[in-house]
């Protein structure tokens, strides 16, 4: 019976995901929880059949029922990342909970990070507070965890005072180190570098020098890869 197991967390995960779009298309506006969705062209509230994730998108081809726009084809992209990434959450129980929570906080920045190559601290507190109630688990780290985290976030902080990489790459990182574990989040850098590198070894020849790479979306990326093999 797990496949019905995945496929109600494929499900959940997918209206949580395109939750968080909205949260994210709406935060400076602050009505993302009980405004109705609306078109962002025409203004027309959507149906129920208007928004159910992925299915809606290639039921209306992709276009606004009302004022046939194009809706963008990131959204059920997000919508497909999102159920992955919830697929073998326990929602039964509360640590499962509290990992739903950090994984819909750091999808929140992955999306904002990927539209405006920043996120708001706020998106991130939840699983940031999260984190920081494990902190008992530094005290029990050995020498192995300590040699595994310590220079990868020397090198974030390197590329955080030199203005390469931003802050809230770091956050990231810290949050996955102190509610998963050093291997987890070393695990989750490092293959969201490789998507990074595959995306570039694709489109070497249309990559600027000048070009901003939000790095979060990756390690989302990255974090779904980890969470997949748990």
């Amino acid at each position: 019976m797990n496949w019905i197991y995945h496929i109600t967390n494929f499900l959940i995960g997918s209206c949580l995901a395109s939750h968080a779009a909205l949260i994210c298309d709406r935060f400076e506006e602050g009505n993302f929880i009980f405004g109705r969705s609306h078109c962002a062209s025409c203004q027309n509230e959507l149906s129920i059949l208007d928004e159910l994730p992925i299915i809606s998108y290639f039921y209306l081809h992709g276009k606004c029922r009302y004022c046939h726009k194009e809706i963008p084809p990131k959204l059920p992209l997000i919508e497909m990342l999102g159920g992955l990434a919830f697929l073998k959450v326990d929602f039964s129980q509360f640590t499962g909970i509290c990992s739903a929570i950090v994984i819909f906080c750091l999808l929140l920045a992955a999306i904002s990070d990927y539209d405006h190559q920043e996120f708001h601290l706020a998106m991130i507190l939840p699983a940031l507070l999260l984190a920081i109630f494990k902190l008992d688990k530094v005290l029990h780290f050995k020498a192995a965890d300590l040699v595994e985290v310590i220079p990868v976030a020397t090198i974030l902080v390197f590329y955080c005072a030199s203005k390469k990489m931003g802050t809230g790459d770091l956050i990231v990182y810290l949050i996955l180190v102190l509610f998963y574990s050093p291997q987890f989040a070393n695990q989750v850098f490092l293959a969201g570098s490789l998507l990074l590198i595959s995306q570039f070894m694709l489109e070497k020849k249309s990559w600027s020098k000048t070009r901003v790479i939000p790095f979060v979306p990756y390690l989302f990326g990255g974090l779904i890869l980890r969470l997949s093999v748990q």
